[in-house]
């Protein structure tokens, strides 16, 4: 009544039980014992879709108006939050931070907006809009929840997730991609000015407010 695996969305929920989307379910398959269990969406298809194996824990929203990121704890398959976001349509991406109750969300048209939620909490911590932008990735960084690589069709950016006491906010910083030829374009630095490593002659580099006239 459900086979087939469609999506290239899955992970390990733990160190012998993998899991993927399938219509309205999502799977668990255990690669030892070759047993099957499956978590029905109760409102209909399963959209965007996350694991974290060391919490083992699952995220996923469904495909219907004003959707909603369901989080669920494996084996147990208890209802952990419901995150109800701004989003009108449809989540794209979900991705678990590595340490700490972190989930980052990204939304299709017409919103477009990038979020950071503490699920443990239910608690959206800070959001961004990029309108018209398509996403086809979205990760943490492994070692610093506060770094979000974000990808898209022809650029790369990490979002900084600046935080002071409560107050949670993103800042965008996009990533210099080379070339076709594989070379990286010059670019004005304002801070510090063109490298001259090819004569060492003139010692280190140092930041443009460093300098106090001397040639």
């Amino acid at each position: 009544w459900v086979q087939g695996f469609s999506n290239k969305n899955f992970g390990f929920v733990n160190n012998q039980t993998v899991c993927y989307p399938c219509g309205n379910y999502i799977l668990f398959l255990d690669i030892e014992t070759k047993k099957t269990t499956v978590l029905q969406c109760q409102t209909g298809q399963v959209g965007a879709f996350a694991v974290n194996g060391n919490s083992q824990v699952l995220a996923f929203s469904d495909r219907k108006l004003n959707p909603i990121i369901y989080i669920y704890t494996f084996p147990e398959l208890s209802k952990l939050a419901e995150l109800k976001g701004n989003a009108q349509l449809d989540y794209t991406l979900l991705a678990f931070s590595f340490t700490g109750p972190y989930l980052a969300s990204y939304s299709s048209i017409p919103e477009f907006v990038l979020s950071v939620w503490n699920w443990q909490e239910n608690i959206l911590l800070c959001s961004e809009s990029q309108p018209g932008v398509t996403a086809t990735s979205l990760s943490f960084n492994p070692m610093n929840w506060q770094q979000l690589c974000f990808v898209n069709e022809s650029s790369i950016t990490i979002w900084h997730i600046e935080r002071n006491k409560d107050e949670h906010h993103l800042k965008g910083n996009p990533v210099k991609l080379p070339d076709g030829q594989g070379s990286v374009s010059p670019h004005e630095d304002l801070f510090f000015p063109v490298s001259c490593s090819e004569d060492p002659y003139h010692g280190p580099d140092l930041p443009v407010s460093a300098i106090a006239g001397l040639v």
